[in-house]
């Protein structure tokens, strides 16, 4: 049985853990090495969390197994009327349980209750056609924005997902 809670600072490494298992594993066969190996990075991500997680702007869920182990987190930012995920992230032995799901709705509910939002976003990798699948079920649909790094020799392509409240 799973469980979802608003993170807390006492979660940093927990949820930077999870962030840095899970990119890596998500986009082992997405991106080039070099580029992985650049930027993911754990006491980077430890040092990240640590200061999104100190910010009043920002809002996280972490989803968590019965035995107190955090396994899965989602957060996102509200910035005019309009609210961002930024990271969705499950370890890899915990997908495909309905987490994404739960965590998905946690979010939503949250931004709902206290936000003005009208629109929900978030950035994925093009390529990325497992995490697309999803978003499409919860109700996201490519708006035509996208964003385009060139790392050597690889076009990186970010497609943006809308969703309306």
């Amino acid at each position: 049985m799973f469980f979802i809670r608003k993170a807390d600072q006492h979660d940093v490494s927990d949820i930077a853990h999870i962030h840095f298992t899970s990119w890596h594993a998500t986009y082992a066969d997405l991106l080039p090495k070099a580029y992985r190996d650049k930027e993911n990075n754990l006491p980077q991500k430890i040092a990240m969390w640590g200061k999104i997680m100190l910010s009043s702007g920002v809002n996280t869920w972490i989803a968590y197994d019965d035995e107190n182990n955090n396994v899965g987190f989602i957060s996102y930012f509200t910035k005019n009327n309009e609210c961002e995920i930024t990271t969705l992230y499950i370890l890899p032995q915990y997908q495909s349980l309905g987490l994404g799901t739960k965590l998905m709705n946690a979010a939503i509910e949250d931004i709902s209750r206290h936000n003005r939002c009208i629109t929900l976003s978030l950035w994925v990798l093009e390529n990325n056609l497992p995490a697309i699948s999803f978003y499409k079920k919860s109700g996201f649909e490519p708006d035509g924005k996208h964003s385009e790094e060139l790392y050597e020799d690889s076009k990186i392509i970010d497609i943006r997902m809308v969703k309306s409240l």
